[in-house]
């Protein structure tokens, strides 16, 4: 949104400028804070700024929930930069977009080695063919070029990463370690002028790493009270109650100021948690429907859907220490969830549209894109309607969203996919502390879907 997050862009920006005139000169940010903090919000207003700005070397945003594999694993990532960062007239004008493109044609096969060698190959060897050729000059200038890249910790293997390797099998956080110390060995390469900007949760690799080899090259930035997210909740809530109000022709007072300071006290820092929290009051439905079950009684108005949200509080527990630090956006997601007819079916679905879009095997003749909503469906509904008895109601935390594809084929006309809102949610559906009464253990999800699978085989006649 305009006008947030202000501080810690204005910071970031800073330290891209005027980090060399630093006593210790460190050439990689960390961004780091807990789920729902916005970390990737930043980093994507960050990569629009820059790249209008010319300042943009390249971006990669690792994405656990996407439908393509190539966004969970560590395969792109190094072509995807050096492709980027190839493509800066600066580079082209020196000659390192050719030497690449020579290495390349050399050894074709380096696009499938390890990233150390991709590094080399496809950034780094190219940089010392344009210093080499730049060596009677007193510098080769580069624009003050960033590379960004976020969501490290939502990187993780893919199903052939292990197949047919020897050795003891390799973990996410094996390949995440190789990342960083690829990123670090680019950052402090004598021909690589460029500032590297990392962005992902606090996961205790990542903490560890920058803790120990990394540290003295990183400077850390964490998204905590410092950089004062109430504020900038309270103008996105006083915003969107300002809508709110002209669509429903509300009153100029409501809901009030001590409501919306309630909000943000709730909040706690997490704009997932705001952002959620105003899908909810704003009421939309997946298909919608002239119904939608007594579930959702009482809850036909905005400021009704407010006032259920006002009386979310956590239980009170004896003996107990400091508050858990997703307490209320958990109890918040519970209670968008109890809306359903039919809570734990619609967990089940939830799961299940995890499970095709981040799981292997996920539809192998969909080329690793997730499998479109007609599909889903398919699979699942015994009768028409359904799915939106299931998850009608959960419009704030699930959307319909159009992909490129067909979800079968390498066809690449448009189809509309499940995509849900934030990680948050998929962490707390596997979580059974957080997700309390409400959680499905996984083996009984897979159970449902294979039911249904041949439930539905027998309602309809389908050719295979």
């Amino acid at each position: 949104m305009p006008e947030t997050r202000v501080a810690v862009q204005d910071e970031i920006l800073g330290w891209i400028l005027d980090g060399n005139r630093d006593a210790a000169l460190k050439k990689i940010l960390w961004v780091t804070g807990p789920a729902g903090t916005g970390k990737t919000a930043i980093l994507g207003t960050i990569a629009d700024n820059y790249k209008e700005m010319g300042m943009l070397g390249a971006s990669f945003f690792f994405s656990s929930f996407s439908g393509s594999a190539d966004r969970r694993s560590k395969h792109r990532l190094i072509p995807t930069l050096a492709y980027q960062l190839l493509q800066h007239e600066t580079l082209k004008e020196a000659g390192a977009d050719t030497a690449a493109q020579e290495i390349i044609s050399r050894d074709p096969a380096v696009l499938k080695k390890r990233l150390q060698a991709q590094l080399d190959a496809l950034i780094l060897d190219p940089l010392r063919v344009v210093a080499r050729r730049h060596e009677d000059e007193r510098s080769q200038s580069y624009a003050p070029l960033t590379i960004l890249v976020d969501g490290l910790d939502e990187c993780d293997l893919t199903e052939d990463d292990n197949r047919e390797r020897r050795g003891p099998p390799r973990s996410k956080e094996d390949d995440q370690r190789e990342i960083l110390s690829v990123l670090l060995r680019a950052a402090t390469s004598p021909v690589f002028p460029f500032s590297v900007i990392i962005a992902s949760r606090p996961e205790q690799v990542i903490r560890d790493f920058f803790d120990t080899t990394g540290k003295d090259h990183t400077r850390v930035i964490f998204l905590d009270e410092s950089y004062n997210p109430d504020a900038d909740i309270r103008l996105f809530y006083n915003s969107k109650f300002s809508s709110i109000r002209r669509i429903y022709g509300l009153p100029e007072d409501w809901p009030g100021k001590e409501t919306v300071e309630l909000l943000v006290e709730n909040a706690s820092g997490q704009f997932v948690y705001a952002a959620t929290t105003i899908r909810f009051i704003e009421g939309a439905m997946i298909r919608t429907a002239s119904s939608h079950g007594q579930n959702w009684s009482g809850l036909t108005t905005p400021d009704q859907r407010l006032k259920r949200v006002l009386q979310l509080r956590p239980i009170p527990e004896p003996n107990r220490g400091s508050p858990k630090p997703f307490e209320r956006l958990d109890i918040l997601y519970r209670s968008i969830i109890e809306t359903c007819p039919d809570p734990l079916l619609s967990i089940k679905w939830l799961r299940i549209i995890s499970i095709l879009r981040t799981y292997p095997p996920e539809y192998t003749q969909a080329g690793g894109r997730p499998a479109p909503c007609w599909l889903v469906r398919l699979i699942l509904e015994i009768s028409r309607g359904d799915g939106h008895f299931a998850l009608g109601t959960l419009a704030s935390l699930l959307t319909e969203k159009s992909c490129n594809g067909d979800g079968l084929s390498d066809n690449r006309r448009p189809y509309i996919t499940y995509s849900f809102y934030h990680k948050s949610l998929l962490d707390f559906l596997d979580d059974p502390v957080r997700c309390g009464n409400l959680f499905v253990p996984l083996k009984y999800v897979r159970d449902f879907f294979t039911r249904r699978f041949f439930q539905t085989l027998n309602h309809r006649k389908i050719s295979i």
